[in-house]
């Protein structure tokens, strides 16, 4: 990191430039760096040197693709660089040697995170399951040059630093067909030949260029899998905490939604909701819920919701408040999940609800007419 701040890398945070800046150490090597620059002889001619052919082809391709103007808005086929983990509040501060190149195959159930496969350069480390990108697949960041379907991962999209490239529809489907292959027949370990190439078919006889099959432990293709599925965790643990993140964030959205879901229903049923100190219910669970978490609906019953630490399941304690007696429940749909009957006798019970089960709360009185009922609603589809 250190290095990075001495070359002014801007995918450094704000936090880290100012605490790097602070350190007294770094300072004490930067001025000697800047001193050792200044008393160099610089008298000498400088002949410029041509740049060896791969390299200037390295150069070529990343003009190239910064020429095609590619946004970074996730689709499918695309190529992205990470440079910092980044979570759903910003930088997340972890220290990242070298850049993720990930291609994006499609989102999950959440658009924030979406499936691909780690990709690499080091094409001389190719195995059987390496696709490796050809020229029809340009133009691409030399970063990119080949698939690793064997690494999966889940990427949180906040995190795209940049476009590398782009594959057609229909190389993207041989993608995922080779990646599906992968779950089938394995291949023989006396045809491995590490540093080979091997143009071969997929199931789908799609053609594709990759390595050759990993062979005995002396293989130092083993090795080379081992450690990039080490890097790609950090790629999985950052779309992991990020939907993490993201799911308290929307079960916090839908116990909100219940508070206002209650006064809306009481309305528009033309009921008097009438919040219930905590005191009047005389006990210490009350007192925690908090008075705006009890009401009286009319003069049938009093409701006090207790939601879950999470947010994401909320438990419905009824006490009847009138003589006669009402039947209180949970309903998916014409389907009764749970009810229960308040007497004076047993004029207390407990109803419970997830988040992700859009059930309906009722009260109906002796002959079976509802008297008050309010959707609960789920946490909302992200799509």
């Amino acid at each position: 990191m250190v290095q990075r701040f001495l070359d002014d890398d801007p995918a450094l945070t704000s936090e880290e430039r100012t605490s790097l800046a602070a350190d007294e150490g770094i300072q004490t090597h930067r001025q000697a760096l800047d001193e050792a620059d200044v008393s160099a002889d610089t008298s000498a001619v400088v002949v410029p040197v041509a740049l060896p052919n791969h390299l200037a082809e390295m150069v070529r391709q990343r003009v190239a693709v910064q020429d095609r103007n590619l946004s970074p808005a996730p689709l499918p086929g695309l190529i992205v660089r990470i440079d910092q983990a980044v979570g759903p509040d910003g930088p997340l501060g972890w220290d990242i040697a070298h850049p993720f190149v990930v291609l994006l195959s499609e989102p999950t159930e959440h658009p924030d995170i979406w499936y691909g496969w780690l990709m690499s350069s080091e094409t001389d480390y190719a195995g059987h399951w390496d696709l490796l990108l050809e020229e029809t697949d340009q133009t691409y960041d030399p970063l990119a040059a080949m698939v690793q379907t064997w690494n999966p991962v889940h990427l949180y999209v906040d995190a795209i630093s940049a476009p590398l490239g782009q594959l057609s529809p229909e190389r993207l489907a041989t993608v995922r067909e080779l990646a599906q292959d992968l779950g089938g027949a394995q291949p023989d370990a006396s045809d491995a030949a590490p540093g080979t190439l091997v143009q071969r078919t997929t199931s789908g006889d799609h053609l594709v260029l990759t390595g050759s099959p990993l062979g005995d432990g002396a293989d130092p293709r083993w090795r080379y899998q081992e450690l990039y599925f080490e890097a790609a965790g950090f790629v999985r643990t950052m779309a992991r905490k990020a939907l993490e993140h993201l799911a308290a964030r929307q079960a916090s959205s839908w116990w909100e939604s219940v508070m206002t879901g209650l006064r809306t229903a009481a309305e528009t049923a033309g009921i008097t909701l009438t919040p219930v100190t905590a005191a009047t219910l005389g006990d210490e669970a009350a007192v925690a819920a908090g008075a705006e978490q009890v009401h009286r609906i009319g003069e049938m019953v009093e409701l006090r919701l207790l939601p879950s630490t999470e947010g994401d399941a909320v438990q419905l304690h009824l006490v009847l408040a009138q003589t006669a007696p009402l039947r209180v429940g949970l309903a998916l749909g014409a389907r009764v999940r749970q009810q229960a009957l308040l007497t004076q006798a047993a004029p207390e019970t407990d109803l419970f609800a997830g988040a992700d089960q859009a059930l309906t709360f009722f009260i109906r009185d002796e002959d079976d007419q509802v008297r008050f009922s309010m959707a609960l609603g789920k946490v909302s589809d992200p799509h």
